[in-house]
């Protein structure tokens, strides 16, 4: 017989965070019962004018809650933290976590759908038409080229976007006829760049270009000799490592916090320049396309516009 886990401690229940005890303010509003008079009055200034604390100085605060600046600092450590200048910065970074999760474009909780139509359509449009801008067709030319001649393709990427996009991307390269893989596990991706070599393509997708393992995959991949492209923002640690660049702009998509992002938009609009150029560049992507469509329709019939 098994013998069951012992319950937890109150001691370690007391360290585990509750939901929402990250944000300071939900901390304030459910300590003011348990603080002291003083400290109260700290806490209910900071809930009132939250943003002017964070611009304040502990002498300010204090002088706004009729109180001694030390009751300020006793107040602070109440709540877990150092002192003044912890709290200050606790306040700033979660004032602009509200602002991401909030959106100033959905502040508004009876914004119509017409509005919220017309918000994301000037959001891909704007997406798009920075795609195009940035879009260097000597670089995509060189990108297709790399993509028709390589041995085999990996699509790589983490996180939900990116994964997939690299999914998106080995569908539209398989249908072609091109032999491709895509790998989300970053430990199946830094296998794969240990085994490559001449004739192998890493193609990383990123909208930060910063997560480690991708970065990192990619630099072993090409110690190994294999090509390197990156959809990914430019200057990023990933376009650093990579050899060629198909630049993205990372958009300030906190403004749509709870919609799709708009770099999405981007990037997908690049994959699709770079599929276009690399079928203007197979003699054989129309045939390959049309016996999928042959296939497909022996499964339901003929349907017009079939993909």
């Amino acid at each position: 017989m098994t013998e069951r886990n012992p319950p937890i401690s109150s001691s370690i229940k007391s360290k585990l965070p509750s939901r929402g005890a990250g944000n300071l303010l939900d901390i304030l509003r459910s300590s003011v019962p348990d603080l002291n008079n003083g400290e109260a009055k700290v806490a209910r200034v900071i809930l009132a004018s939250a943003e002017w604390v964070a611009q304040s100085s502990i002498k300010a605060v204090a002088g706004k809650a009729a109180v001694s600046e030390p009751t300020v600092l006793r107040m602070c450590r109440r709540i877990g933290l150092e002192g003044f200048k912890a709290l200050k910065h606790r306040l700033a970074q979660d004032l602009i976590l509200s602002q991401v999760l909030n959106g100033p474009h959905l502040e508004d909780n009876d914004a119509s759908p017409s509005e919220l139509v017309k918000v994301m359509l000037d959001a891909s449009m704007g997406a798009l038409r920075g795609a195009a801008q940035a879009t260097d067709v000597k670089v995509l030319d060189k990108a297709a080229a790399a993509v028709v001649e390589a041995r085999q393709t990996y699509c790589i990427g983490v996180g939900g976007s990116s994964s997939v996009l690299c999914e998106e991307l080995e569908n539209r390269m398989f249908r072609l006829g091109l032999p491709v893989q895509s790998i989300q596990d970053s430990y199946r991706q830094r296998m794969a760049a240990a085994v490559a070599g001449k004739g192998d393509l890493f193609v990383a997708i990123s909208s930060t270009g910063v997560p480690a393992p991708v970065v990192q995959s990619i630099e072993l991949a090409r110690s190994n000799g294999a090509m390197t492209l990156a959809i990914t923002q430019v200057d990023s640690p990933l376009a650093k490592v990579s050899e060629i660049v198909l630049p993205v702009e990372l958009f300030n998509d906190h403004t749509f916090f709870m919609l799709p992002a708009q770099t999405r938009y981007a990037q997908l609009f690049t994959i699709d320049c770079l599929m276009g150029t690399i079928a203007a560049r197979m003699p054989n992507a129309a045939s390959n396309l049309q016996s999928i469509r042959n296939t497909l329709r022996a499964l339901h019939g003929t349907i017009r516009h079939q993909p």
